[in-house]
């Protein structure tokens, strides 16, 4: 792939989200693409932000750290649905806000990915952050002790039959402390961790019980626009989008 400095690629986009009332997230690049400018995609595709080691797909360094830190008791039935509506509520906001930003966007699943063509593609996990150690990061199925929930996304770059290349990640804080995580509200043992570890997106999403539905979707949505401003910011700097297209 023309253009592409795969000895020097960006790991692990971290972007912790607060997502309490006065909390304001950050976010610094950990590994950027240091490549030279690609070409415009045709697209950008989002797929679902994986909540179980076996959804991470490309990138099996990831899947294979995660299955590590991976402990206790997997989330129940109803406590995993919770955490796919905020998945799917994630998913489903980065293409609208990612179309909002002139990026011609769609949802994918993993079988569902173009056998060729020129494409962006966003991968994640939803993961938790262990408070004392914020390396650690496991996703949300699993887990043990006082914990944030953020999220990981990666950027990979398509052309042609060509396998994903990755490109960059970052690393991100809720810029508040410590807020309720998803880990102790689904009652997990307080699954370990922040969001976002490829380095990736991170944000604390109240992810627990019936009564905590609607303010989990709410900030799925907002760590999804966070997270699609993230890749706008990336398509400026590789000339796809014009300067003033992100405010």
């Amino acid at each position: 792939m023309q253009g592409l400095d795969l000895g020097r690629r960006g790991f692990g986009l971290v972007l912790l989200g607060g997502l309490a009332a006065c909390s304001k997230p950050s976010v610094q690049t950990t590994q950027a693409y240091m490549g030279g400018r690609l070409p415009r995609p045709e697209r950008v595709l989002v797929e679902a932000f994986a909540v179980t080691p076996d959804e991470v797909k490309l990138d099996q360094g990831v899947a294979a750290r995660m299955q590590r830190a991976n402990s206790d008791v997997p989330l129940s039935v109803q406590q995993m649905q919770v955490a796919r509506e905020a998945q799917s509520t994630l998913a489903d906001t980065m293409v609208r806000k990612l179309m909002d930003y002139g990026l011609p966007s769609a949802r994918v699943w993993g079988e569902q990915l173009p056998p060729a063509g020129r494409y962006l593609l966003v991968q994640g996990q939803i993961v938790a952050v262990d408070q004392g150690n914020r390396t650690r990061r496991t996703l949300v199925g699993f887990g043990a002790g006082k914990s944030e929930i953020a999220a990981d996304m990666q950027l990979y770059f398509a052309e042609g039959e060509r396998r994903p290349v990755f490109l960059t990640a970052y690393d991100g804080s809720d810029g508040s402390g410590r807020g309720p995580g998803m880990a102790e509200t689904m009652g997990v043992g307080g699954a370990a961790g922040n969001l976002l570890a490829s380095t990736a997106i991170g944000s604390a999403l109240h992810l627990g019980t019936e009564s905590r539905r609607a303010n989990s979707q709410s900030e799925a949505t907002r760590l999804g626009e966070i997270l699609a401003k993230q890749v706008a910011m990336f398509a400026v700097s590789q000339g796809w989008l014009p300067p003033n297209a992100v405010s």
